[in-house]
């Protein structure tokens, strides 16, 4: 028996091995691709960032959905599958909610309608991406990477099609990042009345349409059709996080520095976009260039366009706007769910019928809608949510790929004002640079010409009075040329400017708070003659600006275990470091908002609606004190009362966990990084396939922002920045970059994680962009040849 056993141990460590070098990414060599015009040469650096360069630009956008393929063709499988509800073919029924999620969405439908209405140009490149895709399968046959092995997938040819899911995905994180939003409010509108959410959402004149109020409970004078709720409440910036608060939010970091502040005499340009940090990462490194186009930067697997980065002349960078895209808008659907009414009109719907394939069943059925509106979701009882029409600037067709390649061209920034209509969605804060010293800050993406309301609540589809009259002129959003102060910073922060032109359509967004872009703007002007490799400890900086705030908020006489919390926090500078007071901060600030907002919340069986913008508005008195009470007791709760709780509460399992000395209270024990792979949760080998977990400093509310669900104690990171740039637009060899892991996405591949090091401890890697230079770090080259040589 222990003879069979070990010949058994042996054989599986055998197999695992040959698992595990299968599909490895190749570097060097020959390779064909059919329908180049020429050859394609392929240099790599040491962290395998490929620089391409071809005979045209559609030569190099087959190489590079090659390189893809080579490097992250399990990203490119996954992803197409996941966008068009085929997981569950693969994966089992565990799938079956996402697949049917991204179907009910109309992901198919929208992808083929995004299709058609792409330019010459962006389609001849998705066409040559897809071709190199299809070389490298074709190449490969079944030595295909190991989750592909294990799982027994065969890939299906890839498509142009396919391609556009990736678009549709990043769209749909941007623009959904806080879920549906409208829906979550029209439920507590039911449960706490129109004034207490105007109240809450900042919003005093609150535009809440008389037949929703009607469908929540609410009763209204019958001759009123709309309600406008006036509270003593201030207007702020939204920064609900309704799916959950506690998560923290998905935002991200730009500027620009102009010529005046460098030492350089050039204007650097830095971004760290925060997205959820996985294995592998959003982001694929890439220097491209053929005859009229030549950028750097980074890349979406999936998607033929260098998205962040830089031409010869022009370096560019992006954020979220936090934009309000998407509208909800409940139906009259007749009796035989056919039609919706539209006034005194039925007209009719578009019925889509397909099929979700199952790996262990007969393939499900599913009928998706669609009316003039968009996709029709299905009524929802359990959450009191008739049938509703998305309506959701994302599925707009467009031409998602013709602003990269126009910004990689662009020789002034001037240039780009005015000549970005085409660029839908998501909303994005564009903060670019040119080597002549212009610097550029414009909103792109299309806000919807709302009738009637702003968007915070869903409208009745039925009522002429309410829906989009097409998309506001991208030209009309907020922008910057050629600021006095030679300086342009965002971070999801509200960037609408007080007493500016009123806008064609309100420009209505869940902004972020403004702390990480007050702090970045007071580091950047701490100083002059910023040299590039400095920028990246402002990329890096844990001071939040805003727990101080929330600390001196919290200022009062206090006694016992409270009163020591907060003297050890009334004498921090706020550094979310891994040793000291952070770790006494992020609990006092659990503890608060769940005694404050939480009640309400269980009471009402609701997701919680507010987040860190709506504690610090009520701290500050902005908000009823009515929010105090636990709904929990009888008797009335006073502010004194919950925040010294909370307080004492924080004090305790602080003490409790590390004891009473400050200096050895060990933030990085709750605030963990697990990078994931999506099969890491394997039996036996998942492990090898994860990294982590991983002690980060910072907070969602730090410059370095690393945010995620609190459970049992942890806060789990899920989003940060998933990559540094920065960048000199006058010479592309000056230019820094970093990913969390790797260009790889095999995790037998060296650079499956060899960049993590150096993400760790704030560091980047030289990017290249001259022939010299990407000659003098070429460590392997792959030439790629059409198939009539």
């Amino acid at each position: 028996m222990i003879a069979v056993a070990i010949v058994a141990a042996v054989a599986l460590a055998i197999g695992l091995w040959w698992v595990s070098r299968s599909g490895m990414p190749r570097r060097d060599g020959q390779a064909v691709i059919a329908g180049l015009s020429g050859p394609v040469t392929v240099r790599w650096s040491a962290h395998a960032v490929p620089h391409i360069e071809g005979e045209s630009f559609t030569d190099v956008a087959a190489a590079l959905g090659y390189l893809h393929a080579n490097d992250r063709f399990v990203q490119l499988e996954l992803g197409r599958r996941l966008s068009s509800g085929r997981l569950a073919e693969i994966v089992g029924d565990v799938a079956l909610p996402s697949d049917r999620y991204y179907l009910s969405l109309g992901f198919p439908h929208w992808a083929r309608t995004k299709l058609k209405a792409l330019g010459p140009e962006s389609r001849a490149l998705l066409d040559a991406y897809t071709r190199g895709v299809n070389a490298w399968l074709r190449e490969r046959g079944s030595d295909l990477p190991p989750e592909l092995r294990l799982l027994g997938v065969r890939p299906d040819p890839w498509t142009p099609v396919d391609c556009l899911y990736f678009q549709l995905q990043l769209s749909h994180a941007l623009s959904f990042w806080q879920g549906r939003p409208e829906e979550v409010r029209y439920r507590w509108l039911g449960a706490i009345g129109g004034e207490r959410l105007a109240d809450l959402l900042g919003q005093p004149q609150l535009h809440v349409p008389g037949s929703i109020a009607e469908m929540a409970g609410l009763a209204l004078p019958p001759a009123r059709d709309d309600l406008d709720l006036n509270t003593d409440t201030a207007a702020s910036p939204l920064a609900l996080l309704a799916h959950d608060p506690r998560d923290g939010s998905l935002g991200s970091n730009n500027w620009a520095l102009g010529a005046t502040r460098t030492a350089s005499g050039s204007p650097i340009v830095a971004n760290d976009p925060h997205l959820p940090l996985a294995l592998p990462g959003f982001w694929y490194q890439v220097k491209v260039r053929a005859p009229g186009y030549e950028a750097s930067g980074m890349t979406l697997a999936g998607f033929p366009f260098v998205v962040i980065g830089q031409g010869p002349d022009v370096a560019w960078a992006f954020t979220n706007v936090m934009l309000d895209d998407h509208d909800i808008y409940f139906e009259k659907l007749s009796d035989d769910g056919t039609k919706v009414l539209r006034g005194q009109e039925w007209i009719p719907l578009e019925i889509e019928r397909t099929e979700i394939p199952r790996r262990d069943g007969d393939p499900e059925s599913l009928t998706v809608r669609y009316t003039d509106l968009g996709v029709l979701l299905e009524a929802d009882p359990d959450k009191g949510l008739p049938a509703r029409s998305l309506a959701w600037t994302g599925a707009i067709a467009g031409d998602p790929g013709s602003v990269f390649v126009r910004l990689a061209r662009a020789t002034r920034v001037g240039d780009l004002v005015g000549a970005l209509d085409d660029y839908v969605s998501p909303g994005q804060n564009l903060v670019a640079a040119d080597r002549h010293g212009g610097l550029l800050y414009t909103a792109i993406g299309r806000v919807p010409i709302r009738r009637l309301g702003d968007g915070r609540l869903p409208s009745p589809a039925w009522d002429p009075a309410y829906g989009w009259d097409g998309l506001v002129p991208q030209v009309h959003n907020p922008t910057v040329l050629d600021p006095a102060e030679d300086l342009l910073v965002t971070a999801n922060q509200d960037i609408l400017v007080p007493g500016a032109e009123p806008l064609p359509s309100p420009f209505t967004a869940d902004f972020d708070t403004p702390h990480r872009a007050d702090r970045i703007r007071e580091l950047l002007l701490s100083r002059d003659r910023w040299e590039l490799s400095e920028i990246s400890a402002v990329q890096t900086d844990v001071r939040s600006l805003y727990s101080r705030e929330l600390v001196e908020l919290l200022a009062g006489p206090y006694s016992g275990d409270a009163a020591s919390a907060y003297t050890v926090l009334s004498t921090w500078d706020g550094a979310m470091n891994l040793a000291g007071p952070a770790a006494l901060l992020a609990i006092v600030e659990q503890e608060l908002l769940a005694d404050i907002f939480q009640d309400e919340a269980e009471a009402f069986g609701l997701p919680r609606l507010a987040g860190r913008d709506e504690l610090l508005r009520l701290l500050g008195g902005e908000l009823s004190a009515r929010w105090f009470d636990d709904q929990g007791t009888p008797q009335l709760e006073t502010r004194e009362q919950i925040l010294a709780s909370a307080l004492e509460r924080a004090w305790m399992q602080t003490t409790d966990r590390w004891g009473a000395d400050p200096s050895g209270w060990d933030y990085g024990q709750i605030h963990l990084l697990f990078l994931e792979n999506p099969l890491g949760t394997m039996p036996i080998i998942g492990r090898w396939f994860n990294r982590g977990p991983l002690a980060l400093p910072g907070s969602a509310t730090t410059v370095a922002a690393f945010g995620g669900p609190w459970r049992d104690g942890i806060q789990r990171i899920a989003y940060g920045p998933s990559m540094r740039w920065i960048a000199d637009p006058s010479n592309g060899d000056n230019a820094l970059a970093v990913l969390p892991a790797g260009q790889s996405g095999h995790p037998a591949d060296p650079h499956y994680d060899d960049q993590m090091e150096l993400y760790l401890a704030g560091e980047l890697h030289p990017v290249y962009w001259s022939d010299a230079a990407i000659q003098a770090h070429t460590t392997t080259t792959l030439t790629l040849f059409p198939d009539d040589r």
